[in-house]
């Protein structure tokens, strides 16, 4: 057991801090609606990805091992999604015209969990994880709680560093000709990861 904790903890860390559709949504999140509101979306993804880990350890690898097509099809389907949402936080909305209140809400939970399973990335990392690093044996089991608990540990303080990001950025969105620049960016490199996906 020893030999694959700290192997698990930096793929865990690697792969929950680095850039990727998860973490550009919050932090363009974070920009818009604050740290606080972006929460509940911050529970939903770590909610998604602990979800993924249980059916990977259950087999989902072997599925898209055996119907590669179905993991073609989820990878474009999730991919064309992430560049809509790119296109939302690029072109936001606005305000409502009648009162001048903010018409847009953040993500919430079940948008965050379900999100997951349109997320390239999401797919990689869990089928990843279950598949190279749980021990064989009498120790699969153990092992694979661990792995389990160094997401559901790791991720939400990962990921909350994205969504802490943003809320900084937040105070520069405040200024109108700063605003627009900002969504602008946010929206691209938001696209942009959609490239490295389908690499």
């Amino acid at each position: 057991m020893k030999s694959i904790v700290i192997p698990v903890l930096l793929f865990v860390l690697t792969m929950t801090v680095t850039p990727g559709p998860n973490n550009m949504l919050l932090t363009a999140s974070g920009a818009r609606f604050g740290y606080r509101r972006t929460l509940p979306f911050i529970a939903g993804i770590v909610l998604g990805i602990i979800s993924q880990l249980i059916l990977s350890a259950l087999g989902l690898g072997y599925l898209f091992q055996h119907y590669p097509l179905a993991q073609k099809v989820l990878k474009i389907a999730g991919s064309a999604y992430i560049l809509y949402l790119a296109v939302k936080i690029a072109m936001p909305s606005g305000k409502s015209k009648k009162k001048g209140e903010n018409v847009e809400e953040p993500m919430h939970f079940i948008q965050g969990a379900l999100f997951q399973y349109l997320n390239p990335k999401a797919y990689i990392m869990t089928i990843t994880a279950m598949s190279v690093y749980p021990l064989q044996g009498d120790m699969y089991f153990r092992s694979s709680l661990f792995i389990l608990l160094s997401f559901l540990i790791i991720c939400p303080l990962s990921i909350s560093l994205w969504a802490g990001f943003g809320s900084l950025l937040k105070k520069v969105m405040k200024e109108g000709r700063y605003a627009g620049r900002l969504n602008l960016f946010l929206g691209g490199i938001t696209a942009l990861s959609v490239v490295f996906i389908l690499k």
